[in-house]
């Protein structure tokens, strides 16, 4: 019998058991004869509604920090930006990031006073018209559609709370609410609106009619309460059931008769403690020991050796033998890793070289005495295409302007003689490395062949166009002054001098696009008296703004004797081109100019009143030789070239340059953003 015992950890565990178990078990018997169900039924209604209470709390108390979220976003500076042109950037990028920070189902949108969404969390709602049946002016931020929840916000301007720029809205899925529920199989919450009978959760196990503010039921199989709610899910009830025979286990009051035969059951269980635990549980403290040793100091040559004849031998065993294994496979594994760690670095060693080759004879070279090193392959050698050679790494290259792969030629490296396929793929990543560096070089020596025929090719232009437009524009100011010209015979030569001097900005154009793509253009910067420097510029071409009746006016808070540090020459040009563009199409009202300087920002506005253009034909206004077809076109001519020159410019000076119009008829603004 006593070899029962010791041969079985189980049985030890078993007997312990049943002597522990088996007298409160029986007293647990007799006990619930006598037990009030009224009184658990109480008990557990009183537990309900607390649990209840902790559940609607939990709802509300989100809900309203979600509507002081909305109320505080809505006050934040950044939604001035409303009315700025950027709009779907900073608002949009803020927006999406609260909708992470909460990680729910919702939805954020800032709508503007047209009612249109112009910022969301969700970009695929930009643009959508949105409105919601409320009285934006009510002290009330929140109404629930369907199974939605909107909490909205009135944005007003922070530099005048008076000025209001549309509302941000929280479109809030009432489903997240299903969260905040139990789900336990036992026990069941919903959260009901009885006049839309629309529900969160399962509702499907009661079939109850809400009455009163709050009310206990006991059905066929559930004991269930409700209670109505208030605040933002005003008119909506939580229901809340618990399984009867959950409610009628006799827990509660089993501990408390517990209680009264705690110093009997402590006493056994004191006396079978101090009987077995020590036997039983040494094994187990010993097996700890050697686990924490072993995590410890990594030594996995650590035994375990018990004298017993039960489990725990059988488990010392086990240990044994997985520490072994364990070892065996660490000390393999860190040899493999050795190997890879070296195979690593070589390949980096290979790129490195490699990849500072300047000529195809040199990458090849450098290649096929790096895989004789690595191979110890003295035999190795590269055949070109004319070459033969049947076993090998074949390497192609790219034809970039007829778009195919061609074959360029195959180092002698049977990569079948490798078994480990680890070591094949380590020789073909260095193959496809030599097909790059091999590309690079071919693609590099095309791309410095173009360059130098493009910077040829304008060199000659500006020498043989340029010499024979001066004399053309010379001879034709000779002709104008000549008195014995007919007023047709003037016009004729004055269209003659026009168009020479159209050409002759043509090619100044291009050869300054020239000289920035070069790297050519030079920037000289020195203290410039900044709003002197417009003023002047604007002087130059009052007379053409004057011949079309045009209006134009320049403003600015920045002193006269302000100087600021940049290239005069280009920031005039960036003006005139951007000014002249203004009053070349516009055709009655007014041009405007605005300059502001802020945190070594100096950002200046150009507005007209004139034909203006569509949003999407704005971005390609900014490629070379490119024009928007329009109906000014066929009265004013130009290259395409004007503004892609200024936006190329104004980055020299460390800015940019961007347009906004509203479309056709609507005017244009030019903006100039310089860094100083």
């Amino acid at each position: 019998m006593f070899d029962f015992f010791h041969r079985s950890l189980r049985n030890k565990l078993l007997v312990a058991f049943m002597i522990i178990g088996f007298f409160p078990y029986l007293l647990f018997l007799t006990y619930t004869l006598f037990l009030s169900e009224t009184k658990i039924l109480d008990k557990t209604v009183t537990d309900q509604y607390h649990q209840v209470d902790m559940m609607i709390h939990a709802m509300q108390t989100h809900l309203h920090l979600l509507e002081k979220e909305v109320l505080f976003l809505s006050k934040l500076d950044i939604m001035d930006d409303l009315i700025a042109e950027d709009i779907d950037k900073r608002i949009s990028r803020l927006l999406t990031q609260k909708y992470h920070d909460y990680n729910i189902t919702l939805t954020l949108l800032a709508v503007d006073t047209n009612q249109v969404i112009i910022a969301a969390s969700n970009k695929t709602m930009l643009t959508r018209p949105f409105t919601l049946p409320v009285n934006t002016t009510a002290s009330k931020h929140h109404i629930i559609i369907d199974r939605m929840l909107y909490i909205y916000a009135p944005i007003s301007a922070s530099f005048d709370r008076e000025k209001a720029l549309g509302m941000l809205v929280l479109q809030y899925d009432l489903n997240n609410l299903g969260t905040y529920l139990t789900h336990q199989q036992d026990r069941h919450a919903y959260i009901i609106n009885p006049y839309t009978h629309i529900s969160i959760g399962d509702r499907r196990l009661f079939h109850i009619t809400l009455k009163k503010n709050q009310e206990s039921l006991i059905a066929q199989e559930h004991l269930i309460v409700y209670k109505k709610l208030d605040t933002i899910l005003k008119g909506w009830y939580f229901v809340y059931g618990v399984d009867k025979h959950i409610a009628l286990a006799f827990l509660y009051d089993f501990i408390r008769f517990m209680l009264y035969l705690s110093p009997l059951i402590f006493a056994a269980i004191i006396f079978i403690a101090v009987r077995y635990s020590k036997h039983m549980v040494k094994p187990i403290v010993q097996l700890t020991q050697i686990t924490d040793h072993i995590i410890r100091t990594k030594d996995y040559s650590t035994t375990l050796s018990l004298s017993t004849r039960d489990e725990t031998a059988h488990l010392s065993n086990s240990f044994n033998n997985m520490i072994q294994t364990t070892r065996d496979a660490l000390e393999d594994l860190e040899r493999e890793n050795q190997i890879r760690l070296q195979r690593f670095i070589q390949l980096i060693e290979v790129f490195n070289t490699i990849i500072q080759t300047k000529n195809e004879a040199d990458c090849i070279l450098v290649s096929v005495t790096y895989l004789k090193e690595l191979t110890q392959q003295t035999a190795i050698t590269f055949h070109d295409h004319t070459g033969v050679c049947h076993t090998g790494i074949d390497l192609y290259v790219n034809d970039f302007e007829h778009n195919q792969k061609l074959y360029y030629g195959t180092i002698s490296l049977d990569l079948e003689t490798f078994d480990d396929t680890n070591e094949r793929n380590f020789y073909r990543s260095i193959a496809t490395m030599i097909m790059l560096q091999l590309d690079r070089i071919r693609l590099i020596n095309h791309t410095l062949c173009a360059s130098r025929a493009k910077s040829a090719f304008i060199s000659n232009m500006s020498h043989e166009l340029r010499t024979p437009l001066n004399a053309i524009i010379g001879f034709a100011q000779y002709l104008i002054t000549y008195e014995n010209l007919s007023d047709d015979q003037q016009d004729s030569v004055a269209h003659i001098e026009s168009s020479a001097q159209y050409l002759l900005g043509m090619i100044n154009e291009i050869l300054d696009i020239a000289k920035i793509e070069a790297g050519k253009m030079m920037v000289h910067k020195e203290s410039v008296a900044i709003v002197k420097l417009i003023e002047t510029t604007c002087a130059m071409l009052r007379p053409l703004a004057d011949d079309k009746e045009l209006s134009l006016t320049f403003h600015t808070e920045i002193p006269h004797n302000r100087y600021c540090h940049t290239d005069p020459k280009l920031f005039k040009q960036i003006v005139l081109n951007l000014l002249a563009n203004a009053i070349k199409f516009t055709d009655e009202g007014e041009i405007g100019l605005s300059m502001t300087l802020k945190e070594n920002i100096l950002t200046l506005t150009i507005t007209d009143s004139g034909i203006g253009i569509e949003p999407k034909d704005i971005t390609g206004l900014f490629h070379d030789f490119t024009q928007v077809a329009n109906v000014m076109q066929k009265r004013q001519r130009g290259t395409g070239l004007g503004l892609s020159l200024s936006k190329q410019m104004a980055r020299l000076l460390g800015g940019d340059i961007s347009l906004h119009s509203d479309g056709i008829d609507k005017g244009c603004r030019a903006t100039l953003f310089i860094k100083l």
